[in-house]
Formats: structure tokens, sequence, C-alpha cells
């Protein structure tokens, strides 16, 4: 009786299970996603165009071969040119404050496109970006203000970038003979002549752009003050191993692309970012005036962007654990010996020598641990000191 139980509850169990199907049907082309805001002041201003996918697609398609225009209220007409990966940018426009201005895109596929004329809004410096230790790591916060208490809806970007050691210099490489009988391993210094390491895998960098929608409102406040945490860097991590940078990227918005941004932000904290599919009911403030019932996801805005950049040094929290974990081995410099125990890793010191000079054992450790190169970028960035 019971394994008859058993199987009836099995079948029970498996037989509810149904696969799910979305009721939101995306066209074949998908809808058209335009993200960014126009930088009204000195700078680069940009937009991202792409076309919404399947749920079960997460390939990002960019929209190719657009024409797209800002246009005055007087006329005036600024181009942004397509730069690839759904990239269309002008530099310094230095648009004009007391005018409104709207969007303009022609697609690949005859479509046309149009946005509501909006105000150029107005954009305060950001007073600083502050850090204090949190739970064993770093909280970075936004402090910024706006004394005419007109800004009152804000939006950040950052981008992070850390610089990354080798734990280990090289001086060493490895060198193989080729025969008939096999192969022969030995290892050698690098530079016979000045026996000096290999400075372009010592310092690297690593870099992290994330694309979460960051938002802040002073609508509800007496004050348009903002303090806000912006980024946290967990304990011991990496981040600090060396020196660790920010750069925040702020901008401002109207209410009602502020109110946009919000329902944006609810749908992309599930599905990951704003290429993910996002839900037709995503209606901002461009339309497709070539077919009214074609949804756009997206709402132009423009504002001058304001930026700042920190940096912060291992030694500025003397505190900090983080550790690499790397470890090195002696090896005997013979064949035999590198063959089966130092092929994985790689060489960085002798260890010992004979009386005329040569190489009895030296040191290897795990690549990583070695090459920064295979962590990091080795290119020094133009900002970092």
């Amino acid at each position: 009786m019971k394994p008859i139980l058993y199987c009836l509850m099995v079948l029970l169990i498996t037989g509810c299970k149904e696969k799910y199907e979305s009721p939101v049907v995306s066209p074949v082309t998908g809808y058209l996603v335009v993200d960014g805001v126009i930088n009204s002041g000195p700078g680069t201003a940009s937009l991202t165009l792409s076309r919404t996918t399947k749920f079960d697609n997460r390939n990002i398609v960019y929209e190719k071969g657009a024409g797209v225009t800002v246009q005055g209220e007087d006329s005036s007409v600024y181009a942004l040119l397509e730069k690839g990966q759904g990239i269309y940018s002008a530099d310094n426009l230095n648009l004009k404050n007391t005018l409104k201005y709207r969007l303009r895109i022609n697609a690949s596929n005859g479509k046309r496109y149009l946005s509501d004329f909006v105000v150029v809004k107005n954009n305060p410096p950001i007073d600083s970006i502050s850090w204090k230790i949190e739970n064993n790591g770093v909280q970075l916060y936004v402090n910024t203000h706006d004394a005419r208490n007109n800004a009152r809806y804000y939006q950040w970007y950052y981008d992070e970038a850390w610089q990354i050691q080798s734990s280990y210099y090289s001086t060493l490489k490895y060198k193989i003979t080729h025969s008939q009988s096999g192969d022969n391993y030995t290892v050698v210094y690098r530079d016979s002549t000045t026996f000096s390491y290999d400075p372009t895998i010592v310092n690297c960098w690593q870099f992290n752009a994330p694309l979460n929608l960051f938002l802040g409102s002073t609508a509800k406040l007496s004050q348009d003050i903002i303090y806000l945490p912006v980024n946290y860097i967990p304990p011991a991590s990496i981040k600090l191993g060396v020196m660790y940078s920010i750069r925040l990227k702020q901008y401002t918005w109207t209410k009602e692309g502020y109110e946009f941004l919000e329902k944006m932000k609810r749908n992309t904290e599930s599905t990951g970012s704003v290429f993910d599919p996002q839900p037709s009911e995503l209606k901002g403030n461009i339309s497709c005036i070539s077919d009214a019932s074609e949804t756009v996801i997206g709402f132009f805005n423009i504002s001058p962007v304001q930026e700042k950049r920190i940096f912060i040094r291992r030694s500025d929290v003397p505190s900090w654990q983080y550790a690499a974990g790397c470890f090195d081995v002696e090896i005997e410099n013979v064949s035999d010996s590198i063959a089966h125990k130092a092929l994985g890793l790689l060489p960085t010191v002798v260890e010992k020598q004979s009386p005329f000079g040569g190489i009895v054992t030296f040191k290897a450790a795990p690549p990583d641990c070695v090459d920064c190169t295979l962590r990091g970028s080795n290119k020094k960035p133009s900002y970092w000191p």
C-alpha cells in the first residue's frame, strides 16, 4: 500500500507543475528603448538606443543606423552621431537654459520618434563624496545641495577602479628545448644582463561600472539637501588592497521624469538592468509618430552633468584586512622537477645558486600571484596619481 501512495504523491506533485508563459508579448523587432540624459553643458552628451527582447533572451539588441537630433524651440538642431554599441553622442552642446528642447529619432526601419519639449534642469555641483567604516567595510556617501531648492530630483551613475599588485616579482622565465627524445625544461633569467624583474606584470587595474538606477529626491523635505549611501566596499575586499577610486556623475530630473525612473527601477531590480526586457506600461515622453500604437520606453531629459572623483588608499584604512592568499614553493632547476611540479606555476626568483652563478633552485607561485594582467589591465588610467 505504501508504494502505491508514494507513487500517487509523486504524480500529484509533478502533475501540478506548469510552464509559465508571460502575458507580455514583444513584437519581433522589440520596443525602442532610449536610455541616458543629454548633457546640456560642456563635455559629451550621449544616449543609448536599444530594443527590448523576449524575457528568455539576455542579449542586448542595439539600435543601429538611426538619425538622432536634439531640436530647440528656436529651430536649432544638434546631431548625435553613432559611436557603436547603440551609443549616439555629440560634444559640447552648450544648450541654453532659457529654451526647451526635444529629441527626434529616425530609425533605420523608417519609423520616426519624437519626444515632448523639455526644460533644461538646473543641476548643483556635488559637494563631496564622503566615506566611513561601517560593519568592517567602507560605506561611501554622496553629499549635495541646491540653495535655490528647485533641483529636488536626482540620479547618479558611478564607475570605480582599483589598483592591484602581484604578490611576487618575476626575474625568471621557463626555457623549453625540443628534441626527438622529448622536451627539456629549464629556468633562466628574463634579462641575463640586469637580472631585473618584469615591471609590466606587477601593477594592474580593475574596473566596474554598474548599470543600476541610483535615485534620490528631496521633494518631501524643506531643504534640498542630499546625503545618501552610494556604494559599499565589503570587508577585506581587494578594492582597497592598494588604492581605490570612484567617480560619481550627477543629473537632475523633472518630477515626471523621476516618477518614470522610479517605475523603471522597480522593474530593473528584478530583471537586471535598463537594457533588459521591460514591461510595456513604462510610458515616457517619447512617442512613435509614424505608428501611434507602438510603445516607446524612455524619457527624454536634459541636465548639465556634475562629476566628482575621490581616491582612498589602503593606508587611509589601517584596519583593512585584505590578503591575497598567495604562496610560493621551492623547485629544483632540472627538467623532471619543473615538468612535474612547476608547469602550473610561474617562476619568480632564484633561491639557490651554484658557485658559478647557475640556478640550482628557484621559487614559483600561482600565475595570478605573479602576473597581474591575468586579473586586470596593466594600462594605468590617465587620472591615476
